[in-house]
């Protein structure tokens, strides 16, 4: 069931009202819209000078990835592998739509602790997405004051209960079953939220099952009505995650739903488990006055990779990894007037990763080609501020200092695989300054601008072209940008309400990477790319009376290079053009919801070269909701359907993916179904 909107406690920041904003597939009204990621405190969505979209649980269809919750957000592609062997791959105006595996280039934070590592690497898999209250997307020049590799910031929130509560949840469909438990304990001040979930699915294509563990407990506080405590304890295990691979362009137009024979060859499957203790204190009685965190976890990945890896030289085919991380966060308020407001800030960060690569024998563990330790260290200071010069207008920025260590010791090497130990520090910073005009109460225009930067990740230091040792020559990639737009939040005197914004962007990426060489199973990477990247988004929410509810987002977007070999060129991985429309009815308003939903995406080239191309496609949905009040007793029932047409179409591509498997296809029709039982006291 979806908890009704409540109060919730931010790290740093006392209870807010959310707003209907939060939830795009709920009915809008001219409450005042609240973010906090654009300028790191609650602040009016309207007098924010940066793009931000909110976003919450559908009321329908079983949450099998983050994309689920990103799809309706413009300038976010959000693309569903229908694997879960891999991570879901997500890009914002450009920035992650490289990424070979797992979410780079975007910041990542769960109530204000960060989910990247300090190479600027991420996932959501670990996450209990059921249990998320809310979703904030930052877009444009303002992310970048978040540090290393934050082309955007996607900012989650965790449910916070109003009353005590359990209740209980069972969906499924032809190849999912989901079983999920909470519970919510409520008294004053202090509240403690449980959750678990069961996930198992048999796949869509053969090798493709996968099983999946989640529990999360979440402790909130007032310590001497002074201080505010919120601690969570994580906990995630995936035992099964079978890898069907990509296919080539030619074997997914014979065959959409096939799976490569090279899966079943090499068995090529993923397992993982993660644990994580977050700590949040803040200011309870002053808003936003000062905020402390810090975390501490580990996370191991077992995998099985679709070759031998048996060469001295190679990585081996199979991996084995732990990794221990942890780090510390903070800011306080050193000025505040009535027109003006300064923060300072730190945080540290570490992980620490003990990498062994076997030679995978066909399924089959076998002798030993890689084992070192990769650690990443990255300290940084920042400043925010927010200045009010006269009633309309709105100055906000920032300015951040970052140093990064990546180091590798090498414990495997001989005359074949050289010793490839050594480090790397990087030291940048990012400015950003945004102005927003307050045209009218309902309207207002706002302009942005900001320098940032991207490291590479350990991965792409490990190996150089010219000889053994961490690739020195690697710079970061740095990149200048600006957007502006309009937003509005409006309500006529008939009773119909309607928000938006329409926004227009220009991004310039330096040192961009490119692959060097990849030889013997050892890719290194050289700085030789600068892209161009601008575009035009738009989100429009019309609700006429309360019955219907338009929604309509979308973007255009141009990414190419300006490179001489590649100039011209689209960067691979991303759409030109995205658009997403929903249309929602409740004949007996909150009882009842009827949804339609429509996606369209244009094609994706599949290699810097630009030679192949995943060609574009039109889906449909549906989706119907109902809610029954049983004195305290609340039954939420739903049924989906998926794409209505069982279109063949591709979900994701693997950019540069040499050995030609770049397509992830997408499920036909299927049709799911849920209920939910809730009690409350």
């Amino acid at each position: 069931m979806k908890t009704p909107l409540s109060p919730i406690s931010v790290p740093g920041f006392p209870a807010l009202i959310l707003s209907l904003a939060i939830n795009h597939s709920v009915h809008a009204d001219d409450r005042e819209i609240i973010v906090i990621s654009a300028s790191a405190q609650q602040q009016s969505w309207l007098l924010s000078p940066a793009s931000v979209e909110l976003a919450a649980l559908p009321d329908a269809g079983i949450i099998i990835d983050s994309a689920k919750l990103l799809e309706s957000i413009s300038g976010v592609q959000a693309d569903s592998r229908a694997n879960f062997a891999q991570d879901t791959r997500l890009s914002i105006r450009g920035f992650g739509s490289r990424s070979a595996f797992g979410i780079r280039s975007l910041y990542l934070q769960q109530d204000g602790i960060p989910l990247s590592t300090p190479d600027g690497q991420g996932q959501l898999s670990s996450v209990l997405l059921d249990n998320i209250e809310r979703i904030e997307v930052l877009k444009g020049p303002l992310a970048a004051l978040y540090g290393n590799a934050a082309g955007g910031v996607i900012s989650l929130y965790s449910r916070q209960p109003s009353q005590s509560a359990a209740g209980v949840a069972v969906a499924g469909s032809g190849q999912h079953r989901q079983y999920r438990l909470y519970a919510d304990w409520v008294e004053g001040d202090t509240s403690l939220s449980a959750g678990i979930k069961h996930f198992k699915t048999e796949g869509y294509r053969a090798h493709s099952a996968a099983k999946k563990q989640q529990a999360q407990l979440v402790y909130r506080t007032a310590v001497a009505q002074s201080v505010r405590l919120m601690a969570r304890l994580d906990y995630g295990r995936d035992p099964q995650l079978q890898d069907p691979l990509g296919l080539s362009l030619e074997s997914w137009r014979a065959q959409p739903n096939q799976t490569d024979s090279a899966a079943i060859r090499f068995d090529t499957e993923k397992s993982s488990r993660q644990r994580q203790l977050s700590l949040s204190l803040s200011d309870y009685l002053e808003a936003d006055q000062w905020q402390l965190s810090g975390w501490v976890g580990d996370r191991h990945i077992g995998q099985r990779l679709a070759f031998t890896g048996s060469a001295l030289s190679s990585a081996g085919g199979e991996v084995a990894l732990q990794r221990q991380f942890s780090g510390v966060n903070g800011d306080f308020r050193l000025l505040r007037s009535d027109t003006f407001q300064l923060r300072l800030g730190a945080s540290a960060v570490q992980s620490q990763d003990d990498r062994q690569g076997y030679v995978n024998n066909f399924g089959q563990r076998g002798e030993l080609r890689r084992q070192q330790t990769d650690s990443a260290n990255n300290k940084d200071v920042f400043s925010r501020f927010s200045w009010q010069p006269l009633q309309d207008f709105q100055l906000e920025g920032g300015w951040r200092y970052s140093q990064l260590k990546l180091a590798i010791e090498d414990q495997f090497i001989n005359a074949e695989n050289p010793d490839d130990s050594g480090s790397k520090r990087f030291y940048n910073q990012a400015i950003a300054l945004g102005l927003n005009y307050r045209i009218s109460n309902g309207i207002s225009a706002f302009f942005s601008a900001a320098e940032g930067f991207e490291s590479p990740t350990l991965a792409e230091i490990a190996y150089r072209s010219d000889g053994s040792g961490v690739n020195l020559a690697l710079d970061a990639s740095t990149n200048r940008q600006w957007e502006s737009g309009i937003k509005w939040q409006q309500r006529s005197a008939a009773g119909s309400n309607s928000s938006g914004s329409v926004s227009w962007f220009n991004v310039t990426t330096d040192n961009e990477l490119l692959v060097d060489t990849a030889i013997g199973g050892r890719t290194s990477y050289r700085n030789a790319a600068r892209t161009q990247r601008h575009g035009l988004e738009i989100q429009l929410r019309w609700r006429p009376n309360d019955y219907w509810q338009h929604q309509l987002s979308g973007h255009y977007v141009s990414a190419t290079f300006s490179t001489d070999d590649l100039n011209g060129n689209s960067l691979p991985g991303v759409a030109k053009h995205q658009w997403h429309w929903q249309l929602a009815y409740r004949p007996w308003q909150d009882a009842t919801q009827l949804s339609l939903h429509s996606q369209y995406r244009s094609k994706v080239y599949l290699n810097d070269a630009n030679d192949a191309q995943a060609p574009g496609a039109v889906t449909f949905s549906l989706s119907a909701q109902h809610s029954q009040q049983l004195s305290k007793l609340t039954l939420d029932y739903w049924l989906a359907l998926d794409n209505i047409a069982d279109k063949a179409y591709v979900g994701s591509v693997i950019v540069n993916q040499s050995n030609g498997r770049a397509i992830e296809p997408a499920p036909g029709r299927q049709l799911s179904a849920g209920i939910a039982a809730h009690y409350a006291w």
